[in-house]
């Protein structure tokens, strides 16, 4: 969306008033000067846009911010973040200080982690004739992918690693699973094995409990 944005402030806008201008000053004609004024009005934009659109693209291994309920508030957020520290880049080539900016942008930064902060693991019921519960689910729902011989088509090898074969391993990706399965609800990629959120529930009693195999 962002890219599409800046891509169209140069094709629709910058381009065609550059062409303008020079179309105008090949015949001697006076330019206008209101495809300048637009030219650089769009070129502003793109020059704010440039930060939160270098973190859009690179947020796919950031999950815990487009994994949260309220995504596009976070965009919206991390949209201003990222202006506000162009801005201060633009002010230091002026050689301005901008202090305000860099405050407002870190307490934006820390605002965004605290609402997206995962809650703590405690303790919860779960009793360990449960564990197989758990254990079917996670073979159903997540062994198609994080095993040593996957079973989803299109996948030769467990994701980051990351199997999920005897209770061991498990236990071992216990608070990984947690934080995809249960915090961000990130994984199944797609949700493509239809995991439910009972399911997902009793994965999370299972982690707050310690995670505990036979």
């Amino acid at each position: 969306m962002i890219g599409t944005w800046m891509v169209a402030n140069v094709f629709f806008v910058i381009i065609p008033g550059q062409r303008a201008l020079v179309a105008a000053t090949a015949v001697g004609r006076p330019p206008d000067p209101t495809d300048g004024v637009r030219g650089k009005q769009r070129s502003v934009h793109n020059n704010y846009l440039t930060l939160p659109a270098i973190f859009a693209m690179i947020s796919q291994h950031f999950p815990f911010t487009y994994g949260s309920d309220r995504r596009w508030l976070v965009l919206l957020a991390l949209m201003a973040v990222g202006a506000m520290v162009q801005h201060v880049l633009n002010l230091r080539h002026d050689g301005r200080p901008a202090w305000a900016f860099v405050a407002g942008a870190f307490a934006i930064v820390v605002l965004v982690a605290v609402a997206l902060a995962p809650p703590s693991i405690g303790s919860a019921p779960f009793t360990p004739a449960e564990f197989p519960m758990v254990a079917a689910v996670v073979s159903q729902r997540c062994q198609t992918c994080h095993s040593a011989v996957p079973r989803q088509p299109g996948v030769n090898a467990p994701p980051k690693g990351v199997v999920f074969d005897t209770p061991a391993q498990m236990h071992a990706a216990s608070q990984r699973m947690y934080q995809m399965v249960v915090v961000s609800k990130l994984m199944p990629l797609g949700n493509v094995t239809g995991m439910t959120q009972s399911e997902r529930d009793l994965i999370a009693r299972w982690v707050r409990a310690g995670a505990p195999v036979p």
